[in-house]
């Protein structure tokens, strides 16, 4: 399967007008040995400044597998015959119950993270009572930071549809809940000297927003994700309350089908200081398992495939 999606860029003319097109056609395949590393760096991305105590490469390792053995799992690269690309993008699941090296390392590090929050105990009860008979399916997904939020409608669809496959195949219990992991960002930190009455785009803009008290709009999120302007109007209902700019737009989408969910701070990188880097915070949730296809509806609505 392959998608393309066209982005604007200067041009370096005088003339504002003046835009260069590119191009980019998206492939999507199985995940393959080849891809190990590349894995391992989204992986280390994900799980940011907690990456180096956790050994990422059993991960990689699982995704690998799930794809060439069970035909679970999807990578996005840019198409090119000519050379070979690293994935720019993810999806592939894990079962949270039936025991596996993958298993225990994601396992292990939920429940640190939930027990250290007394708030967080609902959530952490649902992962602890995850068995064999009653697993959790956590989605496995990380893409690079500008890659647009249209992908990921088709990612989550072919993930339903392998796993709905493989559960018909092996006649394996239906997971009870679906658990997205993903980071957000504080918006405490705003870039200096920004022009009121021009909204900056991407993660300042969000910033931007946030700190005026507006949660992002999935529309909003989507075109600051593309760098695109935004509009200054506040924007409401989106369900997301936990104050957070979301690196995943779709986020945005999936918090309101939860019933759990939290939120905890990742250790700031030791450097930060120095590049003024803004909290960075791990977001769980919880969505029934059966509630994944109107989720994707409601993607698909928001980022329509292209005609």
């Amino acid at each position: 399967m392959s998608a393309s999606r066209t982005t604007q860029a200067a041009s370096g003319s005088d003339s504002e007008d003046e835009v260069d097109f590119i191009n980019v056609e998206f492939d999507f395949q199985a995940p393959n040995e080849i891809d190990f590393q590349a894995l391992k760096r989204l992986f280390q991305q994900l799980f940011y400044t907690h990456a180096p105590q956790l050994d990422l490469g059993v991960l990689a390792d699982h995704v690998i597998e799930q794809a060439q053995s069970r035909g679970v799992g999807t990578v996005v690269k840019v198409d090119d015959l000519e050379q070979v690309h690293d994935p720019y993008a993810v999806m592939s699941a894990l079962l949270l119950g039936p025991p596996s090296p993958a298993q225990a390392l994601v396992h292990s590090y939920l429940a640190t993270q939930l027990r250290r929050s007394a708030s967080a105990q609902s959530l952490l009860a649902l992962l602890e009572q995850a068995s064999a008979e009653k697993p959790l399916l956590f989605v496995v997904h990380e893409r690079m930071i500008n890659l647009p939020p249209q992908i990921t409608p088709p990612l989550i669809q072919m993930l339903l549809e392998e796993c709905q496959e493989l559960q018909e195949e092996t006649s394996a219990p239906t997971p009870t809940h679906a658990l997205f992991f993903s980071r957000a960002f504080s918006a405490d930190a705003l870039d200096e000297g920004d022009d009121e009455d021009e909204e900056p785009t991407g993660l300042a803009g969000a910033r931007k927003r946030k700190a005026r008290g507006a949660h992002a709009h999935p529309d909003d999120a989507a075109a600051a994700a593309l760098g695109k302007s935004v509009s200054n109007k506040k924007r409401t209902g989106t369900g997301l309350d936990d104050g957070l700019g979301s690196f995943h737009p779709e986020d945005e989408l999936i918090r309101p089908f939860a019933t759990h969910a939290h939120t905890f701070r990742f250790p700031a990188p030791r450097d930060a200081p120095d590049t003024y880097e803004a909290p960075i915070f791990g977001r769980l949730m919880a969505v029934p398992y059966t509630h994944l296809p109107a989720i994707l509806e409601k993607m698909q609505s928001v980022w329509p495939a292209p005609a």
